[in-house]
């Protein structure tokens, strides 16, 4: 006759390979310890989830009646700005736009780009125009002449500057920040085209160099005339 066990938790069990007695052995018996109970139970608890699921959709078969739940595609999302956004940085952004900016950042560019030139008093449009020639609006690019960044900032000239008052130079808005700054110095200082240049980085007593930042000059402007509105004429007359 198999033998019967008392426990005063589990009652009366038959002693052997059952359930209850095996469940009296994980959690009152002494001959385990309390973390290996634990980690037994969970174990078990887990085997028993699974052996019961029942999966959420149907791979295959013939009957018509069987649930089948449909793969949800991720289909990305058009960049689209909100209804109530500042209109010029709706119309920067429709010019960043017509340039192929990676729309995964150009809504960042063109508030940035706008909140800048109005800090500074300068067109928006001219200075989208030169970062379209400088980068592409590629935040993270290094030229070979050691510019970086959205307004490819050059090192040797403003990175002890950059440094100094903590401009990180591959974060969009620093980098427009530091860049329109710049620019407003140099068309304060010298006109609106020569400071352009002066933007570039043009050494008058080298032939080269002003080869160079004529060609940089009619990119921006022909950037800059590309499908222009009145307004933005004006200003720059």
């Amino acid at each position: 006759m198999q033998p019967i066990a008392f426990c005063s938790r589990c009652r009366g069990m038959r002693v052997g390979w059952n359930g209850p007695y095996v469940l009296h052995c994980l959690l009152c018996k002494k001959w385990i310890s309390k973390s290996s109970k634990l980690l037994i139970l969970t174990v078990l608890i887990s085997i028993l989830v699974f052996a019961f699921h029942t999966p959420g959709f149907v791979v295959s078969g013939n009957n018509p009646q069987q649930p089948v739940q449909e793969a949800s595609l991720q289909i990305p999302v058009p960049h689209v700005l909100p209804a109530a956004v500042d209109p010029a940085v709706r119309t920067i952004d429709a010019f960043l736009q017509r340039y192929h900016v990676d729309e995964t950042h150009r809504g960042r560019v063109a508030e940035s780009i706008v909140n800048s030139a109005r800090k500074y008093n300068l067109d928006p449009r001219l200075v989208a125009s030169i970062m379209i020639v400088e980068s592409r609006a590629n935040p993270f690019a290094i030229s070979t002449a050691d510019s970086i960044g959205i307004m490819q900032i050059h090192l040797p000239t403003w990175g002890n500057t950059a440094e100094r008052e903590g401009i990180n130079l591959f974060k969009i808005e620093d980098n427009v920040d530091f860049g329109v700054r710049i620019l407003k110095d140099y068309t304060r200082r010298f006109g609106l085209w020569e400071g352009v240049k002066r933007y570039k980085g043009w050494n008058a007593d080298n032939a080269e160099s002003t080869q160079s930042v004529e060609d940089y000059l009619a990119k921006v402007q022909s950037t800059y005339a590309f499908e222009k509105p009145a307004e933005s004429a004006e200003l720059l007359q």
